[in-house]
């Protein structure tokens, strides 16, 4: 499943692993929400927070109907190909507290035997995090590799500018005087 069909933005929410199997803890601010059209069979949980979660699409004899949950902090729905979920972060009390979240693509071993509690929360504790910093560690790595690359250019420039304005300056003047 790629994760632009699995994650659509709607309010500036990207699916900061673009290439890579849309899988783990994402986050979704307060006021922002996030639709799934996943095409294969997949499971949304709750790790922090809560969430107002709009399903469209074929649920069981009404084709097209939308049903809402409000998923805690461990609950999970399935969803199936073909649906249309729509999820934002909820907080009746005002508060600003965004949701955690996981969307796991269904395979056929998973189907047979799910993840422990304790896996699921190390990948979610552990795991992610580390994907997260490794990435940003990359994308600042090539930002620093980028200016310095600039810095270079710049002081190349600067040092034919100089013997420019050397050979312009200094070395014109003595020409006149020795013709």
């Amino acid at each position: 499943m790629s994760p632009r069909n699995v994650l659509e933005s709607q309010q500036s929410v990207h699916a900061a692993t673009a290439g890579r199997r849309a899988a783990g803890c994402w986050k979704l601010a307060t006021g922002q929400a996030l639709s799934l059209r996943p095409n294969s069979h997949g499971v949304l949980q709750i790790a922090q927070g809560q969430a107002w979660v709009t399903f469209r699409g074929v649920l069981g004899d009404l084709p097209g109907a939308a049903v809402d949950h409000v998923l805690q902090p461990g609950e999970q729905l399935t969803v199936a190909p073909g649906q249309h979920v729509v999820m934002e972060a909820w907080n009746p009390q005002g508060g600003a507290e965004g949701v955690a979240f996981r969307w796991d693509a269904l395979t056929a071993s998973a189907l047979t035997r799910p993840a422990s509690q304790a896996a699921r929360d190390w990948e979610c504790g552990v795991v992610q995090p580390l994907r997260d910093l490794g990435q940003a560690l990359g994308q600042g790595g090539r930002a620093l590799g980028t200016a310095l690359a600039g810095v270079a250019g710049a002081g190349g420039r600067f040092a034919a500018g100089l013997a420019r304005f050397a050979l312009l300056r200094i070395a014109a003047p003595i020409q006149r005087r020795t013709v």
